[in-house]
């Protein structure tokens, strides 16, 4: 079935809502020959008359008057269809677990938006191991995993090692069992940030802390529930080096000891490879990088050695 020229009808709606070729043609930014040439063209292909031409102007016939209303609605629903085009090309949906997206992205947040202030973020946080990309759902990721190479379809970048270390309370470098060694953690409650994973033996082993129980202590869900313990002075977890930095430097949570234990996992920007080169993902693709090459200097954190 053919359709009559869109241009056309967007200049026979401009002529029946203005009766008149010259303020029609005004309106449009056309000349008066143009628009008549354009309702000529109509009135060609469906072979009838839609204007009645008088010397004060125009007035629509009945065919025409007709056809007005559904071409008004075919125009307002293509106006809707490409304004939330516009929209979710401007939206950024970014997928972050719950504590790197509470203690690392929301902070830096802001800096992205000044930056780029045509981009709208919307952060998804979700718990989850697994590998996760929902299409539909978000146009980047950030995630921890131990491995480097993604389903088929997804570019996986590395953003940053996994680096661990103890934090607690500054509360609890005093009192009658004070943190002066790895193995005074036997006289603190060990917080276990993740269920699945053995951390703190790991850490414990390296630190050479042979006299602490690495299964004594409390497990949490998430790194978040663990830290907020840790700083309420329920005992000792172990947290990344990047989303602990400003608890430390704001004097909420101390690192008794500078020993860092760097895991199998990394943190990684996950995105499809053909959305690659949309400018909002290139965009935040470039700020993160540059956000993560400043933060990478931990030294400052960690307590000297003695």
């Amino acid at each position: 079935m053919r359709l009559p020229p869109l241009n056309a009808l967007r200049v026979f709606i401009a002529a029946a809502e203005h009766l008149s070729l010259t303020r029609a043609a005004t309106s449009l930014h056309l000349t008066q020959s143009a628009v008549s040439r354009q309702i000529q063209t109509l009135e060609a292909f469906y072979g009838i008359p839609l204007f009645v031409r008088q010397a004060r102007g125009l007035s629509l016939t009945a065919e025409g008057l007709a056809l007005l209303g559904p071409v008004r609605e075919a125009f307002r629903l293509l106006h809707e269809a490409s304004e939330t085009l516009m929209v979710r090309q401007s939206d950024l949906r970014v997928r972050c677990p719950p504590t790197m997206a509470m203690r690392w992205l929301l902070p830096n947040l802001p800096d992205f938006q000044a930056r780029y202030p045509a981009f709208t973020v919307h952060l998804i946080s979700q718990l989850q191991h697994d590998m996760p990309f929902n299409r539909a759902e978000c146009d980047l990721a950030l995630i921890g995993m131990d491995r480097d190479e993604p389903p088929p379809g997804l570019v996986a970048e590395r953003l940053s090692r996994e680096l661990l270390v103890p934090v607690c309370s500054p509360a609890l470098l005093e009192g009658p069992h004070p943190l002066r060694e790895p193995n005074d953690l036997a006289y603190r409650t060990l917080l276990h940030p993740w269920r699945e994973f053995d951390s703190w033996r790991q850490w414990l082993r390296q630190a050479g802390a042979t006299r602490v129980d690495p299964n004594s202590g409390l497990t949490f869900d998430t790194l978040e529930y663990a830290l907020h313990a840790a700083a309420n002075g329920m005992g000792v977890t172990l947290g990344q080096l990047s989303m602990v930095r400003d608890d430390v430097e704001r004097g909420r949570l101390v690192i008794p000891f500078d020993t860092v234990l760097e895991t199998e996992w990394s943190y990684y920007l996950i995105y499809p490879e053909d959305r690659a080169e949309q400018p909002k993902v290139q965009a935040f693709r470039s700020w993160l990088l540059t956000l993560m090459s400043q933060e990478e200097d931990f030294s400052g954190l960690l307590p000297r050695p003695d």
